[in-house]
């Protein structure tokens, strides 16, 4: 049964803005799109996408490519997405998001998140 949703987290020592080019262009190379990111600091992001079934396993050996390392929950991951399980439902839309950890030696930010209104 494929999942809907998938949550990657990796981390990372190399620049966090071709890092951030890096992973959506695998989102988008995988066919894939981008629905949102939040910026917590200089240190993390979340980017939140969808993409067909058929491209998860290629999206996730996209991601562990270039400086970023995924953590070892992945490959549990790509045993849910095998061809023999996504055949047949290939075009089901997926919900993700990577969430990428930047170790660098610079100072920490804090960007301010807004308060829920209300």
């Amino acid at each position: 049964m494929l999942p809907s949703v998938i949550r990657v987290k990796g981390f990372t020592r190399e620049n966090r803005y071709e890092m951030i080019d890096h992973a959506v262009n695998s989102i988008q190379t995988c066919g894939g799109w981008v629905t949102n990111h939040t910026m917590y600091s200089n240190k993390i992001i979340v980017i939140n996408f969808e993409i067909e079934a058929k491209g998860v396993r290629n999206l996730l050996h996209l991601f562990n490519q270039n400086g970023l390392v995924l953590f070892a929950e992945i490959s549990q991951m790509m045993n849910e997405f095998s061809e023999d399980i996504v055949k047949g439902k290939e075009e089901k839309e997926i919900m993700g998001s990577i969430n990428i950890t930047f170790i660098n030696g610079e100072p920490p930010t804090r960007n301010e998140v807004p308060p829920i209104p209300g």
